[in-house]
């Protein structure tokens, strides 16, 4: 079961971040699931290590596509990114120190700041990119 049920207003118009997005979504679901069903501190470590890495993975594919276009929202959109590294990090490291401490709110904290990070600043640059594309 899907926790997180993708809808087409998360799109932002570039094809590869809505794959790259849903692929965050599927890393929740699988995260939470490790959570739900109770799974052992190392199935959840794992799950939250693949979140975490691909996480980064993703900004860094973002921050450089915005590079490349000089999308003028670039610091602060990188500055957002940056924070969420380091609080998913400090959850990672809880979770490896203290679990199951800090698993459910890691859940909780990545679920909504995705969705609200997608719909606020992704769909900008979205937009922008677009833009760009059908200009002459």
């Amino acid at each position: 079961m899907s926790v997180i049920k993708w809808r087409d207003a998360y799109n932002t118009g570039i094809a590869q971040f809505d794959k790259e997005h849903h692929k965050l979504v599927e890393l929740i679901d699988t995260m939470y699931g490790a959570i739900r069903n109770g799974n052992d501190k190392e199935m959840t470590e794992k799950a939250c290590t693949e979140l975490v890495a691909y996480t980064i993975y993703h900004f860094d594919n973002e921050e450089l596509a915005m590079a490349e276009v000089n999308y003028p929202e670039l610091a602060g959109h990188k500055a957002e990114h940056e924070q969420l590294k380091k609080e998913a990090q400090g959850f990672q490291t809880r979770i490896s120190t203290g679990f199951p401490d800090g698993v459910s709110e890691l859940y909780r904290f990545l679920r909504d700041w995705l969705i609200n990070h997608i719909q606020e600043s992704d769909k900008k640059y979205g937009l922008y990119m677009q833009n760009r594309k059908t200009s002459p």
